[in-house]
């Protein structure tokens, strides 16, 4: 089994399950499954995304906010590493828009960077600055290099990762047009990633798992970090083209969403 692995940040599931405004990723719900999960306050990117790639609590990761001052992710691998140190030969990639996520010049990184792998042809890092150019721009230019290194390499596991809903929830809130029109923006991008991977199971017989999440929503007004309940929300859904799915029990934690994968892909 193959497993991709997109981060939605920022994404509210009431605003998303609104008729017509994700319909892709409601239908890869619908046709797999969606499962509730609730993020462990502080509800900023950084502590969200360190316990849901590296299934570690924030004690264990010591991310409290997105400074990531004193952190101890080192001792703390991610999803992407973990699935290597399993085996040796297994291929992976990481494809962002949010720095602190893989850039090792950044404040994190919570992927580990792992050169010699890199070097060896066994790691894809794609990096792009939502910061400089606009998470619009870069969510785009992330898509197009994901997208085409699944169709052409097929990573054993890839995390994919938009940051446009984000943005706009910061600038707008979370209860206008352009919050909807930016998870309508999103979701084109996740029928994208989805398309390449669709092509290597339809061409070349492989089994993908396609896991899709959220680090956080938002405030009504826009901003989160504290323990609303639009803010903690958040989901897993996943989708294996009609093959047998993992059992996530009626509720999920951030911490278990790590290990569950990484269970599945043992299993196959």
């Amino acid at each position: 089994m193959k497993l991709c692995l997109i981060g939605v940040d920022g994404v509210r599931w009431d605003k998303m399950s609104l008729p017509g405004v994700a319909p892709w990723m409601m239908k890869l719900a619908a046709e797999g499954s969606v499962t509730p999960m609730w993020m462990i306050p502080p509800t900023d990117s950084g502590p969200g995304w360190a316990s849901l790639l590296t299934g570690c609590t924030h004690e264990e990761t010591r991310v409290w906010d997105n400074e990531f001052v004193a952190h101890q992710l080192g001792r703390c691998p991610d999803i992407l590493s973990r699935a290597w140190m399993r085996d040796f030969a297994t291929t992976t990639m990481a494809a962002v828009t949010w720095r602190q996520l893989a850039d090792p010049r950044g404040r994190g990184p919570v992927i580990h960077t792992r050169p010699d792998q890199i070097r060896a042809g066994l790691h894809r890092l794609v990096i792009k600055d939502g910061e400089a150019t606009g998470c619009v721009v870069a969510d785009e230019e992330v898509q197009v290099e994901a997208a085409r290194i699944i169709v052409e390499e097929a990573p054993d596991v890839s995390f994919v990762y938009f940051e446009g809903v984000d943005e706009a929830g910061h600038t707008y809130g979370s209860v206008g047009q352009e919050y909807l029109d930016a998870i309508s923006r999103v979701d084109e991008l996740v029928r994208c990633v989805w398309k390449a991977v669709d092509e290597r199971v339809r061409l070349h017989d492989e089994d993908w798992l396609i896991a899709i999440c959220t680090d956080h929503g938002h405030k009504d007004e826009g901003g989160h970090g504290e323990d609303e309940e639009q803010v903690r929300r958040s989901f897993l859904i996943l989708n294996r083209f009609g093959r047998e799915l993992p059992d996530t029990g009626e509720e999920i934690a951030p911490t278990d969403v790590t290990p569950l994968l990484l269970s599945a892909l043992e299993r196959g």
